[in-house]
This record gives structure tokens, C-alpha cells and sequence, in this order.
């Protein structure tokens, strides 16, 4: 049952029953196993709070703007698909760790709140009908996919999205001195986030942010928000 989805799962067994027959071939490829990480709680990037980037965009739109259709690459445990939804969005959220799923569907049942969660990989299977989506999401999955394959996942945002249609993405940014660029988000240069995108989105704005972990940590982050080429 390889890249079957979670469409609002009565059962959490019925979840695990499905994400344990889930394969995460490409991510093992890519020297990931993001849920083993899940697994053992090794989670810097799941503060549990909605990405303060999230919210201050959807604060900046006029009520009449507030998307009605949202996909969310990489949901985790559910934190900013559940809140868009609580939004008035009707939402999908894909992601590739089981368990990070199976926890994302039991906080939308906790909250009585109505999300599609697909676990699949999007550079596999498309989660959405073509030109369905109004607004994508996607908090640190853009820096982790391979440089090769970057070009395609632009693609499937661009083919999910309706003409018109933005993406927020918010990736590590290589601006960051690190002492060990092996600790911390993965970072990408302004010329590396924009390069592979560019075919498929305008640029609408790009700032600084930061991913502030749990213990109060931070890395500097690209805020990047884009348009969907016609």
C-alpha cells in the first residue's frame, strides 16, 4: 500500500495498520529516515506551535483573500495544517513519516477539525487535483530535497496550484556561519532556493526569518513567498 493516503481516518489503528506498510524508499535513498526520528523524539523542528510565518501571512490578507483551498508539503505532526483548516481552509497535508502522521491525525480528531492527510512522497504522486489549490505551505522540505530533484517538486507545486497561486516556503538559509554546517536546518543560498523555482513561480517577496527551536535555539531561515507562473 505503498503511497496511500490518510483522508480523515476514523480509526488511529486503522493509521498505523497503514503506515506501517508505508516504504520510505527515497528518503532512505537520500540518507534520511525521518521516522526513526519521529520514532525516538528526535524532533528540533516541531515546536508545536503554528510558524509564526504562517501567521503573520495569513494576518496580512484581506478576509476576501483568505485561501479556501491549502496543500501543506510536510505537515509533521499537524500543528499549522490543523490551524488553517481552523482557518476556514479546506486542507491537504502530505507527509512521508508515518508516525509524524499518525500524530497529526489524532490532533485534527482531538480538535474536531476536518484535514486530508496523504502520506505519500509529492515528487511520486500528486495529492491534489491539478489546479485545485489556492495557497501551499511548506516549512523546511524545500532545503532537504536533493538539488537534482528540486526542479520536480517545483513542478508538482506549480501543477497543484490554480494560476495565481503562492507558495510560502521557508528554508534554511546559508547567509548562517556555522561552525558545523552538519548541525542545524540544511542551508540553501538565495541563488540555490530561487535557481530551480524560477521556471515555474515569481519571486513576490523574500526576507529573513529564523527557525527558533524548542530550547530556544535559532537558525536564520529564508521567508520566501511566490506566485505561480500561468
Amino acid at each position: 500500500m505503498q503511497n496511500e493516503q490518510y483522508r480523515n481516518l476514523d480509526s488511529l489503528g486503522q493509521a498505523r495498520e497503514m503506515a506501517e506498510e508505508h516504504q520510505l524508499h527515497e528518503v532512505q535513498k537520500q540518507g534520511y529516515d525521518w521516522d526513526e526520528r519521529y520514532k525516538v523524539k528526535d524532533l528540533p523542528w516541531d515546536t508545536g506551535l503554528v510558524a509564526p510565518e504562517l501567521s503573520e501571512y495569513y494576518a496580512a490578507l484581506a478576509p476576501q483573500e483568505k485561501p479556501a483551498a491549502v496543500l501543506e508539503v510536510g505537515c509533521g505532526t499537524g500543528t499549522n495544517a490543523v490551524w488553517m483548516a481552523q482557518q476556514g481552509a479546506k486542507v491537504n497535508a502530505t507527509e512521508i513519516a508515518p508516525t509524524a502522521l499518525e500524530q497529526a491525525v489524532a490532533r485534527a480528531a482531538s480538535l474536531q477539525v476536518k484535514v486530508d492527510f496523504h502520506l505519500l512522497d509529492i515528487c511520486q504522486k500528486d495529492p491534489v487535483e491539478a489546479g485545485s489549490q489556492d495557497f501551499v505551505f511548506d516549512r523546511g522540505v524545500y532545503h532537504v530535497i536533493p538539488q537534482e530533484s528540486r526542479p520536480l517538486f517545483a513542478s508538482k507545486l506549480h501543477k497543484a496550484l490554480k494560476p495565481g497561486g503562492r507558495w510560502l516556503c521557508i528554508a534554511g538559509s546559508k547567509d548562517e556561519a556555522r561552525e558545523n554546517p552538519e548541525v542545524g536546518p540544511p542551508q540553501l543560498s538565495a541563488l540555490e532556493l530561487l535557481s530551480e523555482t524560477e521556471p515555474f513561480f515569481e519571486l513576490i517577496s523574500l526576507g529573513r526569518t529564523y527557525f527558533v527551536l524548542p530550547d530556544g535555539k535559532k537558525y536564520l531561515a529564508w521567508k520566501a513567498l511566490f506566485q505561480r507562473r500561468k
